[in-house]
């Protein structure tokens, strides 16, 4: 995508984020009577609203669907924007695509699982299908790939957790502990996976359906060991279907800021009902995943922590880890530099194309020999680097983005400025944004006082994160060992959606493209710098 086209759909989506909270209704199962609910929603979306989306759970498709054919045929409408999950039945996948799509005007299937962010930044998880623990090639399924698929680009996304999740399924075991609401009826399809996934990213909002009855759960709490530093409330709903007999509640309003602008106050804020969480972490990990993989008390992820430790070993001292130049990513005089990916070379700088960027202006500014960090840099150094911070804010200005300047020195070996161009629009709320993320973490952003450099702040040698504003604001941390400073903090804060609304891309590793779009980007680059280019 180009940048103009990525910057006029950031601006417009961000024209709509903060204007009001998002209104959503999210109903049962509707198995076929498509006219009873369409024209209910119709009436509450009159005296109520506007709803931005309704979100269907459970059996979408009944016996009959003849009612739908005639919105397929555009006879009948559909005034809500309208998400559905996948189907449960295998009679069912055929009445779907294969991939998330319309199925008629303003009618869209999600797909198998993911996250969804409206608009307004509200995030919804979603997982379609019953479980199985065979391989997941079916519509109607999935499994354990997928559900833990879906918990870590959850946990990746954003501090402060998902605003809604829905599921077909029952988390098994939801109605432990609520005293007060007791249900005289068995649940047939609740499931330990769904479960496990509800407790590991602690949605506000948990929507379910299948079971043909209405439940309200007390709020609760879900204590895990993720990055989360804190745990949100979680609020289940279990939803009847659509024109039921017994008269049961199946079309349910949420009224909803979205989570990441909501302060940590707001958030840790306690309710009279709330009681302790109906879910066991440790049991679950244990249950599902016992023989898929090794864990421990502490519920470790993909990798084996019972390795034997001896005595001897416990007491060894680390030996002192000697820089390599020849094999440094970013020296430019280095064997291991991917030299196609450079854009400009100064006197001792150079600017270059990220590596796995967020939008295809995503560049690096780094000093061209080897520097650990920007604090200390040489004055010659530093004064090169705010000529190429210059001439980028011209460029971008061409097409109405202006420049995200952040670096991190931590964990990486040489000095880079990561340089992410985002809508002009969006730059009004940003220092909000950042600092809420930062706190969503566990540490604070301090703000640099005009009259101070940041290397007059920091000291050098100890890690750090700091980010210049597009209105020039800089905020900056200092990194402790006992911080749980994420890698790609930066990254997560602009690709999130009220920025750039592509949280897909916080990790550079699932952005990486082939050799060949990545030349074709650069000279790209290369053409739209040349007027502004002080190194030609």
């Amino acid at each position: 995508m180009s940048l103009s086209v990525q910057a006029k759909l950031s601006t417009a989506s961000q024209q709509k984020q903060h204007d009001r909270k998002s209104k959503i209704l999210i109903c049962g199962d509707v198995e076929g009577k498509f006219n009873t609910l369409f024209n209910r929603v119709d009436v509450v979306n009159g005296k109520a609203g506007p709803f931005d989306l309704l979100l269907c759970v459970g059996n979408f498709f009944g016996v009959n669907n003849k009612e739908f054919e005639l919105y397929k045929a555009g006879i009948k409408k559909v005034n809500v924007p309208t998400y559905i999950l996948g189907p449960n039945k295998e009679e069912h996948v055929s009445l779907y695509p294969e991939d998330g799509s319309e199925l008629c005007n303003n009618v869209h299937y999600l797909g198998k699982r993911g996250l969804y962010t409206t608009s307004s930044g509200i995030k919804i998880a979603y997982i379609s299908g019953i479980f199985s623990n065979e391989s997941s090639n079916n519509l109607n399924t999935y499994n354990l790939e997928d559900i833990v698929y879906l918990k870590d680009v959850c946990t990746k996304v954003n501090a402060k957790g998902i605003d809604v999740l829905i599921t077909s399924q029952w988390p098994a075991g939801v109605m432990k502990y609520d005293d007060k609401y007791k249900l005289n009826t068995t649940i047939n399809l609740y499931s330990d996976v769904t479960a496990w996934l509800a407790a590991q990213i602690r949605p506000r909002y948990h929507a379910s359906g299948l079971e043909g009855l209405f439940y309200e759960r007390a709020p609760f709490r879900s204590h895990t060991d993720n990055n989360m530093q804190f745990e949100i409330v979680t609020r289940f709903l279990g939803l009847a279907r659509v024109d039921n007999p017994s008269k049961d509640k199946w079309l349910y309003a949420l009224h909803l800021t979205p989570v990441e602008k909501m302060s940590i106050q707001e958030l840790l804020e306690k309710t009279t009902d709330e009681t302790q969480s109906p879910f066991n972490i440790l049991e679950l990990e244990h249950k599902l995943f016992k023989n898929k993989r090794k864990t421990t008390e502490s519920v470790q992820y993909f990798y084996d922590m019972n390795v034997e430790q001896t005595e001897e070993k416990k007491y060894i001292k680390r030996k002192k880890i000697e820089f390599d130049q020849s094999k440094c990513w970013f020296c430019l005089a280095s064997p291991a530099v991917e030299k196609h990916l450079v854009i400009a070379v100064g006197n001792l700088v150079y600017l270059v194309l990220a590596k796995g960027g967020i939008v295809n202006y995503h560049v690096l500014i780094c000093p061209i020999e080897h520097h650990q960090c920007g604090i200390g840099l040489p004055e010659r150094v530093l004064a090169e680097i705010e000529k190429f911070k210059d001439a980028l804010r011209k460029l971008y200005k061409l097409e109405n983005m202006e420049p995200v300047f952040f670096e991190r020195n931590y964990k990486t070996s040489h000095m880079q400025v990561q340089v992410v161009p985002i809508p002009t629009a969006a730059k009004k709320e940003i220092k909000e944004i950042f600092k809420d993320e930062a706190e969503g973490h566990g540490f604070k952003l301090e703000e640099l006082d005009d009259c101070n450099r940041i290397d007059q702040v920091l000291p050098k040698g100890p890690p750090y994160f700091y980010v210049e504003l597009p209105n020039g604001v800089i905020l900056y941390t200092k990194i402790h060992s006992s911080m749980n400073f994420p890698l790609n903090f930066g990254r997560q804060v602009v690709a999130s959606g009220a920025i750039l609304n592509l949280p897909e891309k916080i990790d550079w590793k699932d952005c990486e493209l082939k050799r060949e779009n990545e030349e074709r980007i650069v000279q790209s680059l290369r053409k739209a710098f040349e007027p502004f280019d002080f190194t030609m």
